[in-house]
């Protein structure tokens, strides 16, 4: 896996080219700057890629995820609307992770005990999450993703996609 550095670079490398060669996506942000990177894990904890922002006047406006050759996969804009740049979020992981905390916390039953959240892709990269693990007994509960779009729970070890075998 590259450094957290060297995926800064590759990103802001990728947003002079696409600068340079006038891409209409970058019309209404002319000064776009690269954040700091965020490392975004496979479900399993191991590292699986950079999350890197796209920032203007201390908003994140879009992102590139660079792999960990240093690669750029993807690199787009989410906030299209500079006029409405305050809704656009102050972090890439799109809520904090105590803020992830907190939401996986009203989720908890009596019993559960939840783990610090980590963020994962959760799913194919780009399906970036806070994931928190719960346990019952010392044993697996379930697995309670959190973005900005809110909290969703399932058993742990269910991967998205995956049959349940409940109807």
């Amino acid at each position: 896996m590259i450094a957290a550095d060297r995926a800064r670079e590759a990103a802001a490398g990728a947003l002079a080219a696409l600068a340079a060669e006038g891409d209409a996506m970058l019309k209404p942000w002319p000064a776009l700057s690269v954040g700091a990177p965020a490392m975004v894990g496979d479900i399993a904890g191991a590292p699986a890629y950079w999350l890197v922002p796209l920032e203007a006047e201390g908003h994140v406006i879009g992102a590139a995820r660079v792999d960990a050759t240093g690669r750029v996969m993807t690199i787009g804009i989410t906030c299209r609307t500079p006029s409405r740049i305050a809704k656009c979020p102050r972090t890439v992981t799109g809520v904090t992770a105590g803020e992830a905390a907190s939401a996986a916390a009203a989720l908890l039953a009596r019993d559960e005990t939840a783990s610090p959240p980590r963020f994962v892709h959760d799913g194919p990269p780009g399906r970036e999450a806070w994931l928190v693990t719960t346990e019952r007994g010392g044993r697996p509960a379930r697995w309670i993703t959190v973005t900005q779009g809110g909290a969703a729970a399932r058993p742990a070890g269910v991967r998205v996609g995956e049959d349940t075998g409940r109807e």
